[in-house]
């Protein structure tokens, strides 16, 4: 259940470093590679708890809504807070990391384009997990590689060569935007296979994003592990990309 109490000393107990940041979801990067990442690069205790598909109906209702993610702050008094939703968690975590910019009209812009990523993979993957067919799925992902896809890059890359090609999308420090791209950009890659769409010459911009954060030795760290590799290998096996 969702603790929903306003006191001070729930608020400090959110913002303690030392809580430890339990994250509940599927073994597969799925929708949860941008918080997995941000946990990782916040330098904080965390934890991956992994939800496996035999477990999962009668975990379904523990949860604040029926899914996962589900994030659970686990502090040093023993209480513990939970949150719910993905860009509730991804906003959570960029305000504790110092994700979302210097002032308020870069954390707008911030939000601006984190929540434009998010909303174009999030429909990719819901509409493959709810795709009735084979034949539907087929047809769902020849639309979005031809149309929806294509919107993304164009948008994002015009967006970030605007903002000198740098690496980020406001200003010259990481975002949540940032990481929310560049968690996505290889399973993209791989979606579309040999129709390349996203790439160093076609796209230079938007593979800065990836690369900058790639330089990160907690990032790189957390890329060259087993648990990621089981995670990339389970993801195609599930969504096919």
């Amino acid at each position: 259940m969702v603790d929903s109490t306003t006191s001070s000393d729930t608020a400090d107990l959110v913002l303690t470093k030392d809580n430890t940041h339990n994250l509940i979801y599927f073994p597969f990067h799925g929708l949860a590679g941008c918080i997995r990442t941000t946990l990782i690069l916040s330098g904080e205790p965390y934890k991956f708890t992994d939800v496996y598909l035999a477990d999962w109906r009668a975990l379904k209702q523990l949860t604040p809504f029926g899914h996962v993610p589900v994030l659970k702050e686990e502090t040093r008094s023993g209480k513990v807070l939970e949150l719910a939703e993905i860009s509730a968690i991804e906003s959570f975590l960029a305000k504790r990391s110092g994700l979302l910019g210097n002032d308020f009209w870069q954390e707008s812009l911030i939000r601006m384009y984190h929540s434009s990523t998010h909303s174009l993979f999030t429909f990719l993957v819901h509409s493959i997990v709810q795709s009735p067919n084979e034949e539907d799925k087929r047809t769902f992902l020849k639309r979005f590689k031809e149309s929806n896809l294509p919107s993304w890059i164009q948008a994002h890359e015009k967006h970030l060569k605007a903002n000198g090609s740098n690496g980020h999308y406001v200003g010259d420090q990481l975002s949540i935007a940032d990481i929310k791209t560049a968690s996505v950009i290889e399973h993209l890659i791989y979606l579309c296979g040999n129709d390349v769409q996203i790439s160093e010459e076609k796209t230079p911009a938007i593979m800065a994003v990836k690369a900058k954060l790639e330089k990160d030795p907690k990032y790189a760290e957390w890329r060259a592990t087993e648990q990621y590799q089981t995670y990339t290998a389970k993801n195609i096996g599930f969504f096919g990309f």
